[in-house]
């Protein structure tokens, strides 16, 4: 590693630095999903409505295919003006959804393309609400202990990770 984990303690990055990152645990999610297919749970042609209670109509077409191409055509969240003030507030899955279950959609579900992380938080609620375990604990139980990953882990800001980095932003 080079540059710094930490700028304020100058602590420099080492070849055992732990970063956080972000939308590559979209690569995570997906394979949950096809893990609790392969395990006979849930089909990525199933409607997402089967999963999310008081689903709205706009939602009725919308699969688990279509969160996981970004073809589903539910707003991110990442791009409302409101986003910088509720990012770091700590909430549930459940109530960040509330955030944008009555958005209306982009456009209609495999009609076109565009990088949701709505679509990601919804398949993380369908991964625990299918498997019955949070998502961080599916995570473990099934990738990250199953391939020995014991550098990969749930990140959680309120414990204290050996050699984490600080992110900054410019």
């Amino acid at each position: 590693g080079y540059g710094m984990a930490n700028r304020d303690w100058e602590i420099p990055n080492t070849a055992e630095t732990k970063f956080r990152i972000g939308s590559v645990t979209k690569q995570f999610t997906a394979m949950s999903i096809l893990l609790l297919q392969e395990a006979g749970k849930l089909t990525i042609y199933d409607p997402i409505c089967t999963y999310i209670e008081e689903c709205p109509e706009a939602w009725a077409e919308v699969t688990i295919e279509h969160l996981l191409t970004h073809t589903s055509g539910i707003p991110s969240l990442t791009d409302f003006p409101e986003y910088r003030q509720f990012m770091a507030v700590r909430t549930t899955p459940q109530a960040t959804i509330q955030r944008f279950i009555d958005k209306p959609l982009d456009f209609q579900p495999g009609a076109e393309w565009y990088y949701s992380n709505s679509g990601y938080i919804l398949l993380g609620y369908i991964i625990a609400e299918v498997s019955g375990q949070s998502y961080q604990a599916f995570l473990n139980d099934n990738i990250f202990e199953p391939l020995a990953l014991t550098g990969t882990g749930y990140d959680d800001d309120r414990r204290i990770i050996k050699n984490r980095a600080v992110g900054y932003e410019n």
